[in-house]
């Protein structure tokens, strides 16, 4: 584990196993469109020009190992993030084929929303396949960008895919996927939310 600002670093969190099985999971899956929040509405739609992102639906028995792979390391994100979050319910499979991307967002929203949203407290991103420069590349662009991340002095701070890597930071965070200029780019999201208010 490492950090930079206030990003959380875990080099090597998958193993190949889990990544092998994952790759066999996703091989040849277009998936479905992910959608966006549009806190203005209320509501979730999808928004190719803000999200070309297709979410992959995972078998149970994969779910089950990321979660739980997840749950192994929620105490070290709140002894980093100095926060406590519920337990790690889902994680989501996410394709980015050429030209796909995720324009700059927050994943908290500012409203209170039935799903939680407004609760989100932290964001983790775990890479499935490496991006250029990385060695064992697979695809180049795709690189998750840090707008405003803490302790970061202002400065933009990219993050190049690199298999089996989690990286987890503030939900509130201002950030994007670039564009991806070829190859598949695949990933895995999840979000910590805080306690419901007692």
């Amino acid at each position: 584990m490492s950090s930079a600002g206030r990003l959380y670093v875990h080099a090597g969190f998958l193993d190949r196993d889990l990544l092998a099985a994952l790759d066999r999971e996703c091989e040849g899956v277009i998936g479905t469109p992910a959608e966006v929040h549009r806190e203005a509405l209320g509501r979730v739609s999808v928004r190719r020009r803000i999200r070309r992102t297709w979410e992959i639906d995972l078998s149970d028995a994969l779910q089950d190992r990321l979660v739980e792979a997840v749950e192994a390391v929620r105490g070290a994100f709140e002894r980093f993030f100095s926060v406590r979050v519920e337990p790690c319910d889902a994680v989501a499979a996410l394709r980015y084929p050429p030209g796909a991307f995720y324009r700059t967002h927050r994943d908290v929203s500012a409203r209170p929303t039935p799903d939680g949203l407004h609760r989100r407290e932290i964001s983790v991103v775990i890479f499935v396949n490496s991006g250029a420069p990385a060695a064992e590349a697979s695809f180049s662009g795709g690189r998750l960008r840090l707008y405003d991340l803490p302790g970061a002095d202002g400065e933009v701070h990219d993050v190049v895919p690199v298999a089996g890597t989690l990286v987890a930071f503030e939900s509130s965070v201002l950030h994007e996927v670039t564009p991806v200029d070829g190859g598949t780019r695949l990933s895995l999201v999840t979000w910590l939310l805080r306690p419901e208010p007692a």
